[in-house]
């Protein structure tokens, strides 16, 4: 069974049995119910397990030295080890995310400044046995081992982190090593229903469904998707196998209710997947979502698609009607183009607005941008395009019917060239749409800029005021030193609690008679803006444009004087390009905006820089008047400096720019480069050739030495490209190393200037060096996290991180023994936050005397210049261009190849296809290998020829004396009875016989009869004698048939019919072509003749004779078939090998030579004469197929 037998037969049946399957699968998945009894009894069996693994790194600690720090290696990361010698934490291994990790210790005033913190840590609950802890937004099973009095070791397994929950809700947080399926939620014991998981009938946690969220019965299976598109795979296929008009209407049925269901469930299923959620894309009631919109571009695909593959069958209807046929055909073309454009103009204006109206981006250096379903949309469009061509390809017959032109738009080049065209389309529109989207995202970005108070917060403030002022608690705590912590919790939880996700508050307390503290609040008084009259909140910009508010409060004690605490508060958004906030970019508010760190803006009123954020240079003072900007618009966009600035006007005196560099062509290059390699790749599979003759011929060593030049090729550049790409990843390694170990030896050395003098940590851990803190932070655009000698954090510029138990509280381990115990300068290391992943400084930070004051912890972040992004950019344009040289390569070898074996193919060609006599010689100018090869070749051909020439003079000699005998024996047979009669009547004449006069009359009949069998004797010789002599000319085959029916149109018996058609023109020499047609013309009158005389001699009825001659298009493409069909006897089986042989006749006289000599003259025009029964009348039909003229 051959490739389109398969595609056929085969390939419907196989996609519609995995439809099958897979929609049994789905269903079964989805209707699995509430088995949380299994899941339960899987999830131990996993658990079992990594409860194993754990207690053996247990024991390992245990073993450890109790004097010495150890460095436990290989500790999964849902595993955390704590180590405690005398109750003080020794080492750890990963860590829990909780404030206190001290199991001695106890605190004072925190029940007092903040209600979630507890007086012990939690690990103190640990017990032998596991429990089922929540340890921040983590749970872990946790258990206490303790063989020795003094050394103990806390251990934990993480089941569960809110985090992953809170941030991604298509996820439970569950740790995937458990097994336990996204729909399930793990619970504690004391709550209801659902199935507990033991582990040696210990019960532990309890597995739950989530029933939180309704479950559509179509929900979003992948299986079920795939079981649908497998089934119109199917559909499709069974048409492409029985291409008739009743199956194409039954399949377009089908597909339009697989379409109408499909989109059905789409809208059942909306927000439950972000593929058919608006918020991806919406436009409208019926492209309301990303998934409507590909179910529409893939109804629209299939059912051209099944209109093309039917077409033959539409135009074979369109010409049934020979009288209205040409006007059909133009009817056909006209509904063919109209459906053409409309798909065209539907393509483009869906694009348009899924660009417009939707985050996807097309544009492929955007390459961190949804790729799915920028890969979905892709392969959408690319088959809507396809129709396109499909439908051009539709027009062809019409084309051909009305200027005789042919074309094939699925020859390789033609698909090379489509794909040039879809690519570049994809290109420009995804670039034009992109620029102008981001037009509008700028805008958005400036009038969120423009403003800079948050009028909810102020009006909290405002609320929040006077009781913060007159809290006796915070007046007490503002007098005792190292309090801020307490103080800020005690604001926190009290009085701002609402704000403290999308603000940051700081609290700094200033002693009576601090210069400082004095000089602060005056610049705030006579900088800022009271938000109200009479306020202590004011709202202040600093230098950089960033905006905040700030708390000025004043409490007076009569032994400690006044004291004057500054309560700042500083948005989220305004830390977003440093530290964690870099990273996690998860605690901003709503209305919040994110702009990349490639863009900078500035911010002007009345022509003077105000602000600005950025690596670009603005310039201070920009007359935008002077410039000649806004004069139609509120909006511009300037090209200067090798950057985009879009220019957006605020109000009268006030405008915002915002810049990014611009995209060179090369960006624009590597995605047109790619694009058309996919799309080329995608429609290879429809490369074909057609009318390709089948010649078996072997290509051994062609094959192989394009294979292995190929191969070598491949290898060599494919080594070239990942070579390239790993020293442009490690440069840019190199480099991001060289920054961080640069920025981290700066912030280490300006904080070791503040610590020359200082004896340990806890002289640092004071109001007046968190400000120092900060402001080397605002400096260096750095979080800073400080950790005692022992590990713990104690001072950060982003305690929120460490308050909300985002991040544990101790160093990370490997840093920690990196510092203290390999005393290294400083140390750099990946960390991950769930599924984040981000790289921190480590230094340690020492006075004078060389002693550890503290280690320093910094994010990195610095997204100055994305690495990344420059990394993969550079990946893709060397994997572009080596591919881009591989099919150079490619092409060149073939060529060089080609080249090298095409005198070989020639001579294959010339000795299997040519007859001897027109074997010609091979012109090779080179001097190679192949040139002798040539040379005998060619020395072969003209001792052929000479050989031929001979050999053909002694054959035509051979075959004139055979014609000469033929011709002598063809005479002689009628002569002699001739002779005979003729003697007969002279002897009676010379008797005087009187009966010689009635004999006279009857010898004349029979010379008669015999003059006439020599003459067509000599008639068909000579025809065979000028055989190849005459020249082929243009003839009109419907006019000539019809000059030869007028010769028998007097016979009475026998009716003659014809079907015509106009314009039906072939090359072919005339005498000869006639011939044809009066030889079959009359031999099926003489087969008629005959059967109607046998029939009245017999005393039967004469039949009614019948001759019907047609002239159509042949099935045979570039051909016309004249047809003979009689309603005589036929031709006896027996008869018919022999039909069409020399000397071969049925008939009482003749040569025999008459079909013979028509095929020869049929096969001289290039064409074929065959014989068949006449379906129509019952006797023969002959079917002369002759190709049409070309002209």
């Amino acid at each position: 069974m051959n490739t389109k037998e398969w595609l056929h037969k085969k390939l419907p049946l196989t996609a519609l049995i995995l439809a099958l399957t897979f929609f049994v699968l789905s269903m079964t998945g989805n209707n699995s119910g509430d088995d949380t009894e299994d899941v339960a009894a899987k999830a131990a069996r996993r658990l079992k397990d990594r409860i194993e693994i754990l207690d053996s790194h247990i024991r390992t600690a245990l073993d450890a030295d109790k004097d010495k720090i150890a460095l436990l290696d290989g500790i999964p990361e849902d595993m955390v080890i704590y180590r405690y010698v005398n109750d003080s934490l020794q080492f750890w291994s990963n860590q829990f995310t909780i404030l206190n990790d001290d199991i001695a210790s106890r605190h004072v005033f925190q029940m007092l400044t903040d209600r979630k913190s507890r007086i012990v840590s939690f690990l103190t609950d640990a017990e032998e046995d596991f429990t089922y802890m929540n340890l921040g937004p983590k749970w872990y099973l946790v258990k206490l081992v303790q063989e020795e009095v003094d050394v103990k070791v806390i251990a934990g397994l993480e089941i569960k982190n809110t985090l992953i929950d809170d941030i991604r809700r298509n996820e439970n947080g569950i740790n995937p090593k458990l097994g336990i399926p996204g729909k399930y939620s793990v619970l504690p014991l004391n709550h209801t229903g659902g199935s507990t998981v033991e582990i040696d009938g210990q019960p532990l946690f309890k597995i739950i469904q989530d029933t939180s969220q309704a479950i559509p019965f179509f929900d979003n299976s992948l299986l079920r998707w795939v079981s649908l598109l497998l089934l119109a795979i199917a559909i499709v296929m069974f048409l492409a196998g029985h291409r008739t008009i009743k199956v194409y209407a039954v399949v377009v049925f089908t597909l339009t209710v697989l379409c109408a269901v499909s989109y059905i469930w789409g809208i059942q299923m909306t927000g439950a997947t972000d593929l058919f959620s608006p918020t991806v894309y919406a436009d409208g009631q019926v492209f309301f979502s990303l998934g409507s919109l590909i179910l529409i571009n893939l109804y629209i695909t299939l059912l051209i698609t099944c209109t093309f593959l039917i077409r033959n069958r539409l135009t074979a209807l369109a010409r049934k009607d020979r009288r209205h046929r040409r006007r059909n055909i133009l009817i056909y073309g006209a509904i063919t183009t109209v459906t053409g454009v409309l798909t065209a103009l539907y393509t483009n204006m869906t694009l348009k607005s899924l660009l417009m109206n939707s985050n996807i981006s097309m544009e492929l250096y955007r390459w961190n941008m949804n790729i799915p379903y920028t890969i979905l949309v892709y392969l959408s469009y690319t088959g809507l395009l396809f129709c396109i061509l499909l439908l051009i390809q539709s027009l062809r017959p019409v084309v051909k019917e009305f200027t005789g032109w042919k074309y094939d738009l699925f020859k390789p080049k033609t698909l090379v060239l489509f794909a040039i065209i879809c690519g570049t389309y994809f290109t420009v529109t995804s670039s034009i749409l992109g620029f102008r989207k981001e037009q509008d995202r700028v805008t958005v970005w400036a009038n969120r800029l423009s403003v800079d108070r948050d009028l909810s917060l102020e009006i909290q403030l405002r609320s929040a005021e006077e009781a913060i002022a007159y809290d006796q608690l915070i007046s007490a705590l503002s007098h005792l030193e190292n309090t801020e912590g307490m103080v800020l919790n005690r604001i926190s939880e009290y009085y701002l609690s609402r704000i403290t996700k999308a603000y940051n508050l700081h609290v700094t307390i200033f002693k009576d008679g601090n210069i400082d503290g004095i000089r602060t609040f005056n610049n705030i008084l006579h900088n800022a803006t009271a938000i109200a009259k009479d306020s202590r909140f004011f709202f202040m910009t600093d230098t950089n444009g960033h905006s905040s508010y700030a708390g000025l409060f004043m409490f007076y004690n009569p032994q400690k004087g006044v004291t004057r605490m500054l309560l700042h508060i500083e948005s989220n958004s305004n830390r977003d390009d440093r530290g964690y906030y870099s990273i996690l970019g998860r605690f901003s508010k709503p209305g919040d905006i994110n702009i990349p760190s490639y863009y900078s803006y500035a911010k002007y009123k009345d022509d003077r820089l105000m602000s600005y954020k950025g690596n670009y240079p603005y310039p201070t003072k920009y007359d935008f008047a002077e410039k000649g900007l806004f004069k139609d618009s509120n909006r511009e966009v300037m090209r200067m400096n090798g950057n985009i600035h879009f220019m957006n006007l605020v109000s009268e005196n006030e405008f915002i720019m915002i810049s990014r560099p611009k995209r060179g062509g090369l960006v624009y290059f590597v995605s047109f480069s790619y694009l058309c390699l996919a799309l080329s790749g995608i429609l290879s599979i429809f490369a074909h050739s057609r009318n390709r003759k089948k010649v078996f011929k072997r290509n051994y060593f062609k094959t192989r030495i394009n294979t292995i030049l190929f191969v070598s090729s491949f290898l060599i550049l494919i080594s070239m490209t990942i070579i390239s790409i790993a020293f442009v990843y490690k440069r840019n390694e190199e480099n991001m190393y060289n920054l961080m170990s640069s920025k981290i030896t700066t912030i280490q050395a300006m904080l070791d200037r503040q610590v020359r003098t200082v004896r340990n940590w806890q002289d640092i851990n004071t109001a007046e060096f968190s400000a120092m803190m900060e402001s080397i932070g605002n400096t260096t655009k750095s979080d800073i996290t400080l950790y005692t000698p022992n590990g713990k954090v104690f001072r950060s510029t982003t305690p929120e991180v460490f308050e909300k138990m985002i991040i544990g509280s101790r160093i990370d381990e490997t840093a920690y023994y990196n510092i203290c115990h390999l005393n290294q300068r400083f140390f750099i290391q990946q960390e991950k936050i769930t599924d984040y992943k981000y790289w921190v400084l480590y230094a340690p930070i020492s006075n004078d005397s060389g002693q550890l004051v503290a280690i320093a912890g910094v994010p990195y972040t610095d997204r100055s210049f994305d690495f990344r992004r420059e990394a993969f950019f550079h990946a893709a344009l060397i994997i572009n261009l080596f591919l881009l040289l591989l099919i150079g390569s490619l092409l060149f070898s073939i060529r060089e190849v080609n080249s090298l074996f095409s005198p070989l193919i020639e001579m294959g060609k010339k000795m299997n296809v040519a007859d001897i006599h027109d074997l010609k010689l091979i012109r090779y100018t080179r001097e190679d290998e192949i040139s002798s090869l040539v040379d005998a070749y060619n020395k072969m051909v003209m001792d052929l020829s000479e050989s031929t020439r001979q050999l053909a003079q002694a054959e035509r000699d051979k075959a004139w004396s055979q014609m000469a005998r033929q011709v002598a024996h063809e005479i002689k047979n009628p002569l002699t009875p001739i002779k005979l009669q003729i003697q007969r009547l002279i002897r009676l004449k010379e008797k005087n016989n009187p009966a010689w006069e009635e004999r006279f009359d009857e010898v004349s009949a029979v010379v008669l009869e015999h003059i006439d069998i020599l003459t067509e004797t000599a008639n068909e010789f000579s025809t065979f004698a000028k055989l190849y002599s005459e020249e082929p000319v243009l003839l009109d085959l419907d006019k000539t048939l019809k000059d030869q029916l007028l010769i028998f149109d007097n016979k009475d018996d026998v009716r003659i019919s014809y079907l015509g058609m106009e314009n039906a023109y072939v090359m072919a020499p005339k005498p000869q072509l006639i011939r044809v047609f009066v030889n079959l013309i009359t031999n099926a009158i003489q087969a008629v003749e005959i059967m109607q005389k046998e029939a009245s001699e017999n005393g039967e009825e004469k039949p009614a004779g019948r001759v019907v001659i047609s002239l159509r298009n042949s099935t045979k493409d570039g051909y016309y078939d004249i047809v003979f069909d009689d309603s005589g006897p036929g031709v006896h089986e027996d008869n018919l090998n022999k039909l069409f042989t020399p000397n071969f006749t049925t008939k009482s006289s003749g040569t025999g030579l008459g079909l013979a000599i028509c095929r020869n003259i049929i096969e001289k025009c290039e064409g074929e004469i065959r014989y068949q029964r006449s379906f129509a009348l019952g006797g023969a039909s002959f079917i002369v197929t002759i190709p049409r003229h070309q002209g």
